[in-house]
This record gives C-alpha cells, sequence and structure tokens, in this order.
C-alpha cells in the first residue's frame, strides 16, 4: 500500500508541478487576478484588524498601532491596512470593472511587477476617507 501511495503522490507532483507554475511571461492583469487580489487584501486585513480588536494582541503591537492609526480600530472596512476602502455597497463586478478599466487607461512601467501596479491604481481609487 505505501508502494502505491508513494507511486501516486510521484505522479501527481510531476504532472500537476507544470499544471500550476506561474507563467512569468504573461504579465496581464486580468479580472480573475484583481478578484483575487482583493479578495487575499480583504482576508488578510480583515483577520488582522480582528486580531486587533480582540484585545489579544501585546503591548508592543498595542503601542504601535496608537502611534500609527489612533485609538480607533478600523474595522468598518477590512482594507484600511492596506491603504484602501473599497466603496459600502459597491459590487465586486462594478470594482473590478471599475479597476480594470483605470488599468486601461494607466501606462504600466518597464519591468514593474503587476501586482505593484494593480496595488497603486486600486489605492489610487479607492483611498480611504479618514
Amino acid at each position: 500500500m505505501k508502494k502505491t501511495m508513494t507511486l501516486v503522490s510521484i505522479l501527481a507532483v510531476s504532472v500537476a508541478s507544470p499544471v500550476f507554475a506561474e507563467d512569468n511571461s504573461n504579465n496581464e492583469i486580468t479580472p480573475e487576478y484583481i478578484a483575487g487580489f482583493l479578495a487575499g487584501a480583504s482576508l488578510t486585513d480583515g483577520a488582522i484588524i480582528d486580531n486587533l480588536s480582540s484585545g489579544n494582541e501585546s503591548e508592543f503591537i498595542q503601542r504601535a498601532y496608537r502611534t500609527r492609526l489612533g485609538e480607533e480600530h478600523p474595522a468598518a472596512q477590512p482594507t484600511y491596512l492596506a491603504g484602501f476602502c473599497l466603496p459600502e455597497g459597491a459590487t465586486e463586478d462594478s470594482v473590478i470593472s471599475n479597476i480594470s478599466n483605470e488599468l486601461k487607461h494607466t501606462t504600466q512601467p518597464a519591468n514593474s511587477p503587476r501586482d505593484i501596479t494593480l496595488y497603486n491604481t486600486i489605492k489610487s481609487l479607492y483611498p480611504c476617507n479618514d
């Protein structure tokens, strides 16, 4: 049984690796890429804010947070710490469409990673109102 599992594992890894390898020659920012970027930012930043709001953070983190952002936790917007805030009530499709349209009119600098270009575009379109 162990030999069969080892063989299956080896075959799965050897077949899956090329399928999941990133194509670095494609620097296109697709709607799917934008959706994934937004979902990742919302999930991770939301988790950080939840952790800060829980009161379980260390004194160092509490002091750093107060120094940088003040006393209030920005719990209303999960991406606040990333420097952008999506409009309340906006659909994911409309946000992605707005970002895609803006990117069509944005010149991407040569050798600039697409994640940086996308991040800067999102921050310019959806700044947080402090």
